[in-house]
């Protein structure tokens, strides 16, 4: 079997699955930002005066239950101090991985299959 592996670059972290397979996901800095790019998606009418804690809990309580909602391909959760954290997960992985080797510098060949340019770039960034 494959080693897992990871890497992380600003937001962003990739993994290799043990079966090869690649997940990307983006954790945002800018978690507030997140939150109106989904309440907008979604049509979620929100007071731009909220905190990031008051949205955050007003968005898991209109889409999710507990502390987790997840709408699309974000999930926001509540963190056990009260803080607010939303990820994103990609249905398009080379698409995704395209966005990390341009914000990296990360010269690929298109020709390489998703779990290539995947395991390729995740052993790029933890040699850097």
């Amino acid at each position: 079997m494959a080693k897992t592996k990871s890497a992380t670059s600003g937001e962003y972290m990739v993994f290799v699955k043990e079966s090869g397979s690649i997940e990307v996901f983006r954790v945002y800095d800018n978690t507030k930002g997140a939150l109106r790019e989904i309440a907008t998606a979604q049509g979620f009418t929100y007071d731009p005066d909220w905190t990031t804690r008051q949205f955050g809990n007003k968005i898991i309580k209109e889409y999710g239950s507990d502390n987790r909602a997840v709408i699309g391909n974000y999930v926001v959760s509540k963190l056990a101090s009260g803080s607010i954290e939303v990820y994103r997960t990609y249905d398009n992985t080379k698409g995704a991985l395209r966005e990390i080797a341009a914000a990296t510098g990360f010269d690929f060949d298109p020709k390489w299959t998703t779990r290539q340019f995947g395991s390729k770039i995740v052993d790029f960034l933890n040699a850097q």
